[in-house]
């Protein structure tokens, strides 16, 4: 009943709050892929409250109603008037529920500035959505590599492959994708299907003249390793300056983080997965790479497109 009454009462105070779809500050992110870390950096660069995974099924049932899938992936030129009248009501914050308003305090909803909306399933859709709201603050597409986010998602235990190929059936244009579908359903390690149905899923907007141009692509990796940098690079974007909470905040392991102690070295944190795999394992998914045509990573820690990096000292 608590917590009832707690969503509740965050749900009256954002619709008083009157936020608009395009002040929202869009995370679009991976599971596993650090982007708890960036919100909550951003959270502490100004008042800011965080809409927490609006699209995860078991836990919207409006999004759900809709005939979503896990990983939705909307053609940027796609008419789905439901589908965009929902998003902005998500958006402007007027879903809440135990999920969605878990991550911020009362408090913080009361007093935000600004609504930061965190979805590890946005990417597929990431394209259509940015040629339909346009949002003031361009929208962060997190990456982190795909080998990372396997090794993670698979020590986790929660992130099981097993229901991935019913889930390859769902959502409005699925037929449109049964190639790829095809080939991760014959894969055969769930390592392997992880970075495919990552490649699936982020190959529109990383393909995407428009995304490039309306989004700030972000690395982990390159935040690791450089953070003033990256955050400068971020708020420029946005025509703001580096708030200095911010850039403390960097230094602080997320509530998601497994092992605080790796944030200490950051070529370890980056470079870990290394560890979990076999090279034969390594060479596999860097099979799946190639076959999507993805080469902002490879078989190497960093991220290729890269820019030169200082030294770490």
């Amino acid at each position: 009943m608590k917590q009832v009454l707690r969503s509740s009462f965050i749900a009256a105070t954002l619709r008083y709050r009157g936020f608009e779809p395009e002040d929202a500050l869009l995370l679009s992110c991976d599971p596993r892929s650090g982007s708890t870390w960036l919100s909550e950096v951003l959270c502490a660069a100004r008042p800011s409250a965080v809409i927490w995974e609006p699209f995860h099924l078991d836990n919207a049932p409006k999004v759900r109603e809709l005939g979503f899938a896990w990983r939705q992936i909307i053609p940027p030129d796609a008419e789905w008037p439901e589908a965009e009248a929902l998003i902005r009501e998500i958006l402007s914050g007027l879903h809440i529920n135990r999920w969605t308003g878990w991550a911020s305090r009362v408090a913080e909803f009361q007093r935000a500035e600004r609504l930061i909306v965190k979805c590890c399933r946005a990417n597929g859709f990431l394209p259509w959505l940015l040629r339909r709201i346009e949002f003031r603050r361009r929208p962060v597409h997190f990456l982190r590599h795909p080998f990372a986010i396997a090794a993670s998602q698979l020590r986790m235990g929660n992130f099981g492959t097993s229901g991935m190929s019913d889930d390859l059936e769902r959502g409005p244009y699925a037929a449109d994708l049964a190639d790829s579908a095809a080939y991760i359903r014959a894969l055969t390690s769930d390592e392997e299907r992880i970075v495919a149905m990552w490649c699936r899923v982020q190959k529109p907007a990383l393909d995407d003249p428009v995304t490039a141009r309306r989004a700030v692509r972000m690395h982990y990796e390159t935040l690791t390793l450089n953070p003033e940098a990256e955050l400068v690079r971020l708020f420029a974007a946005w025509g703001e300056p580096l708030p200095t909470s911010a850039l403390d905040a960097i230094e602080t392991a997320s509530r998601m983080t497994e092992d605080a102690s790796k944030l200490g070295d950051a070529e370890a944190q980056i470079g870990k997965w290394q560890q979990q795999f076999s090279d034969r394992q390594i060479n596999r998914m860097a099979d799946v790479l190639r076959q999507f045509e993805v080469d902002v990573y490879d078989d190497s820690p960093m991220p290729v497109d890269r820019r030169p990096m200082p030294q770490l000292q």
